[in-house]
């Protein structure tokens, strides 16, 4: 076997490590992340519907009750719209401290400004100075 067949062979091996088409992983990680749904919704005393959706198209939820997930789902895109019409209809209201430091932030570009018009002022002024040169 040559160097770069053994090298292919190698990566090949490789590559059929890194595939999570097994079935049996992910049997394993979709039963812990219901687990995991079914704590949080417990100890968070909060509303959780987990949707996947297997390597075969197959689609899960939890909790298994269909309505139960309709009811977060629902809510959840209520929360959307309302978020939306919520950012579209509002504009946003500088506080004291962002007007403060709004205006702190404009004196220092007039400043930085008149500093520039100074700065180009006197090179313009020293080219000329240099262009008049007394000839002798």
């Amino acid at each position: 076997m040559t160097d770069s067949t053994s090298n292919q062979a190698m990566a090949d091996e490789d590559q059929s490590k890194k595939k999570t088409n097994n079935p049996k992983s992910y049997q394993v990680r979709k039963e812990c992340i219901k687990r995991k749904s079914m704590e949080l919704a417990t100890l968070c005393d909060i509303k959780v519907c987990t949707v996947i959706t297997g390597p075969n198209g197959e689609l899960q939820t939890w909790p298994d009750n269909l309505d139960a997930c309709r009811e977060v789902l629902d809510l959840y895109s209520q929360n959307l719209k309302s978020e939306k019409k919520h950012k579209e209809s509002s504009t946003p209201v500088p506080e004291q401290g962002e007007k403060d430091l709004l205006m702190v932030v404009e004196s220092k570009l007039v400043a930085v400004n008149r500093r520039i018009r100074f700065l180009e002022n006197k090179n313009i002024a020293l080219a000329d100075k240099g262009k008049r040169k007394r000839i002798e």
